[in-house]
């Protein structure tokens, strides 16, 4: 793949060495699970028997994004241990609790912190607008398609983790750093906080602000890219400051 891509506001910095070391690669593989993991809980309201089962195996411990001495991780872990309550059952209410909760993150928007980009990033703050074609047009150009756009297009969080992980199972790691510049990144540490401060129960809070922490994790060890502003036609930009 070209380390330069002559599309319209995207350059891709050069250096970067085409063969990997053994660690590197195995980094590679390991971030890619914990983006998908991630992704997995993000997608559908998770039981606590389930969210307790996960963390009796290991979560978030087993993360590789991030140590387990982390204030994120650590956070986690306690809002896993909290929803058993020390050694008693599961209180009867904590189902409920989540759900709520992640309805309101995830269905209904009442935090106000849509789990899609083009919320964020356009400037009426609607749904399916040039945000999510954009990320649609990244997607393709790699042979992926959302089949599902209908009900939860191609800008949402899950998607955009699942992508990421892809292309760092591919070894694709110029093109992963170039779409969590271009999008991931732009958007997710705004919607995290905005979740670990609202969010009702600590799993959601705790579940945010370490989908952050890893995704900062890992662009931190991805190449460096850089992203040129798009070219404004001298009229659209007069248009505009007007």
């Amino acid at each position: 793949m070209s380390n330069t891509h002559s599309r319209q506001g995207e350059r891709l910095t050069s250096g970067e060495s085409v063969s990997q070391s053994p660690l590197e690669i195995a980094w590679t593989l390991l971030a890619a699970e914990d983006l998908r993991a991630l992704s997995w809980l993000h997608l559908e309201e998770r039981s606590p028997q389930v969210l307790l089962a996960l963390f009796e195996s290991g979560f978030p411990d087993t993360l590789s994004l991030i140590p387990s001495d982390q204030a994120e991780a650590l956070a986690m872990a306690q809002a896993l241990v909290d929803l058993k309550g020390g050694e008693g059952p599961i209180a009867g209410g904590q189902a409920d609790e989540l759900a709520a909760d992640f309805a309101n993150i995830y269905l209904t928007h009442g935090l106000r912190a849509s789990p899609y980009e083009s919320i964020w990033r356009d400037e009426d703050h609607l749904m399916l607008q040039a945000p999510t074609f954009a990320v649609r047009d990244f997607y393709r150009r790699h042979g992926m398609q959302v089949s599902n756009w209908r009900k939860m297009s191609d800008d949402h969080l899950c998607h955009q983790l699942d992508f990421v992980a892809l292309l760092l199972q591919r070894d694709e790691r110029r093109e992963a750093a170039l779409f969590m510049k271009m999008h991931l990144m732009t958007w997710l540490p705004e919607f995290a906080e905005r979740v670990a401060m609202r969010a009702a129960t600590p799993f959601y809070a705790s579940l945010a602000a370490v989908t952050r922490a890893c995704c900062e994790a890992c662009q931190s060890r991805l190449p460096k890219v850089t992203v040129l502003p798009p070219v404004v036609p001298a009229k659209a930009a007069a248009s505009h400051c007007s």
